[in-house]
């Protein structure tokens, strides 16, 4: 009986107050829902204008390698290929970290980079069985992700001194030798584009590999923002380059593949795509193929179940066996008549035979 007094006592206030609450309820009951749904919609507007596109383009800016890839512990060692650690400054001086495989049988050197939120973990199964092979590969963590030092993120702008410091350093090692080995410049998604627009500014290299290259910055945001955040393309997107632009001090129109790519020395070039990535689809790739003008050209485009940058992983050598295949013929010095006739687009992927 206690019991029951004591649960009454304190149950009576809970009761008064959900008793007047209800009776306000049914009154105000219109004007409650509207203010509700007039709040609604401005809490709606203030983040998809005023606090969302800031905030995400200050995150992005100052990205790094994501949580998973950061436990990885993986090596050239575990695949018994000999390594060096090495570290180096990129063109503006970014310290970057990374690893070394010296050439053991071919005269040239792969400069591979990984893509965003990623580390050089990403691309070192790309790179194992050209090293197997005999080329010699710099792999290394772009600026802000792994152990490399912290920079500005720029989705290939910024990146591009990276590639440009690579190319430096390998310069720098071979300075004394005898021979100089080939440097090719291989890169996947935000990587490829670094490499593109490196590669519009320098000389020195001899051939370039694309791994799921977008086409600029500013339609990859646009892509972006609704594949991911479901923001109206053409509203959310021109006020988040805005803030972009803001934060990390450059014009996003400069980064754009279809520029970079007419600005580039006329070299091999191979371009990798997948039916089954949604975030670059594949038209792309096949845009940059069709501008290209190089001496030898070539379009590889995977089948559907090959998500963004998967190539590798989900057919390791069908992967291999493309890259090694067009390297044979790049660093040849390539085939005379059309460059169309190397032209592939299996939906497995290999190199044709």
């Amino acid at each position: 009986m206690v019991t029951a007094v004591i649960l009454g006592c304190l149950l009576l206030p809970f009761l008064l107050v959900g008793g007047t609450l209800a009776l306000f309820w049914r009154r105000r009951r219109r004007s409650i829902l509207r203010w509700s749904l007039i709040s609604y919609l401005v809490l709606v507007f203030l983040v998809i204008f005023v606090i969302g596109p800031p905030l995400l383009a200050w995150s992005l800016i100052h990205a790094g390698t994501r949580p998973p890839d950061r436990q990885l512990r993986d090596s050239p060692a575990d695949y018994q290929v000999q390594f060096e650690d090495v570290v180096f400054d990129a063109q503006d001086n970014v310290r970057l970290s990374g690893w070394f495989i010296p050439p053991t049988g071919k005269s040239a050197v792969i400069i591979c980079a990984h893509g965003l939120f990623r580390n050089r973990i990403e691309v070192l199964p790309r790179i194992m069985a050209l090293a197997k092979a005999g080329y010699g590969a710099l792999l290394y963590d772009s600026r802000s992700h792994g152990t490399s030092d912290k920079a500005m993120v720029s989705l290939g702008y910024y990146e591009k001194n990276d590639i440009l410091g690579a190319m430096q350093y390998i310069e720098r090692r071979y300075e004394d030798a005898a021979e100089q080995p080939k440097i090719v410049l291989m890169g996947v998604s935000m990587g490829a584009v670094a490499v593109l627009e490196a590669a519009a500014e320098t000389r020195g290299y001899a051939a370039l590999i694309l791994d799921s290259p977008f086409s600029s910055l500013r339609d990859t945001v646009i892509d972006h923002s609704w594949l991911f955040l479901k923001m109206p393309r053409y509203l959310f997107p021109p006020i988040f380059l805005f803030w972009f632009q803001h934060f990390a001090k450059f014009d996003p129109s400069r980064v754009d593949s279809h520029k970079a790519l007419q600005r580039i020395q006329p070299v091999p070039i191979l371009f990798i795509a997948s039916k089954g990535d949604f975030r670059i689809r594949p038209g792309v790739a096949q845009s940059l193929y069709a501008e290209a003008q190089a001496p030898v050209k070539k379009l590889e485009v995977f089948g559907p179940e090959v998500t963004h940058g998967a190539a590798a992983r989900l057919h390791p050598r069908a992967y291999s066996s493309l890259i090694l295949g067009f390297l044979e013929k790049a660093l040849a010095g390539g085939e005379s008549g059309a460059p169309d006739a190397v032209k592939s687009t299996s939906a497995a992927g290999g190199y044709p035979r």
